[in-house]
């Protein structure tokens, strides 16, 4: 198992690549902790988790909150002893039919916060815990360019962010010995299977799946990537390099 008996706390839950993501780690031997704002998310993960024998609790918080942060950390920490893993997938508003006139304060507002205020909470509030254990990797989901370009303003801005303070971020704790890189997602319409997770087809000619992520998750969150740090992959069946068409699978 390749992350057995680290614990991994895990924002942002939804029901796509962040459920994918915290299924594989529990299978990997993971203690997982799943939080997100809408209980229904996570305690459906966790229910999976479990009926397959892994170890998983939730704790809902909304992570662009510090407050609320603070007590995610320090409650993981008191059921768990320490955290290795902080995987943080809190974002949202792609809509890319969302034209920048249509972009008020209130939006954008809520956007930066609920992308970049949520890493920013929990890459402050993880770093002495992560450092008091001598080692940690976090792991961000942005949006690959191509994603990028196609959200709205608000999103691009938002996603970009992510990128800008995983690398500032991979060298501010490198003395810590904690790892920071992000994963850039393309476009997902696969849905996530039922049952343990495995990896998707291998071929290029299709669209994302959920398990996609949640193996290049496990990578970073692994000691197989114990000299990687700073990088953005992207996870987006070559979109970016021009090799098709954004939509063309997901229409």
């Amino acid at each position: 198992m390749r992350l057995r008996n680290k614990v991994a706390l895990m924002c942002g839950i939804g029901p796509g690549m962040g459920m994918a993501s915290a299924i594989l780690f529990a299978q990997e031997g993971a203690n997982v902790v799943v939080s997100a704002r809408r209980e229904t998310h996570i305690k459906e993960t966790v229910s999976r988790i479990q009926r397959d024998g892994g170890e998983s609790t939730a704790m809902p918080a909304d992570v662009s909150i510090r407050k609320e942060v603070d007590s995610l950390i320090e409650h993981t920490v008191k059921k768990y002893g320490r955290i290795d893993i902080l995987y943080s997938g809190a974002g949202g508003f792609f809509e890319p039919n969302r034209d920048f006139s249509d972009i008020n304060e209130t939006y954008w507002q809520e956007a930066v916060t609920n992308t970049i205020n949520s890493l920013y909470n929990l890459s402050q509030a993880v770093r002495p815990v992560m450092a008091g254990g001598g080692v940690g990797s976090i792991v961000a989901i942005t949006a690959s360019l191509s994603v990028r370009q196609e959200g709205n303003p608000a999103y691009g801005a938002s996603k970009a962010g992510i990128i800008g303070m995983t690398q500032n971020l991979a060298r501010k704790f490198y003395a810590d010995n904690i790892r920071v890189n992000a994963i850039g997602a393309g476009l997902f319409r696969a849905k996530l299977a039922n049952g343990p997770a495995t990896p998707a087809t291998a071929t290029l000619s299709r669209t994302g799946h959920p398990e996609d992520i949640a193996y290049a998750a496990l990578y970073l969150a692994s000691n197989e990537s114990g000299w990687v740090t700073g990088q953005l992959l992207n996870v987006d069946g070559g979109v970016d390099v021009g090799s098709r068409p954004l939509w063309k699978f997901e229409q």
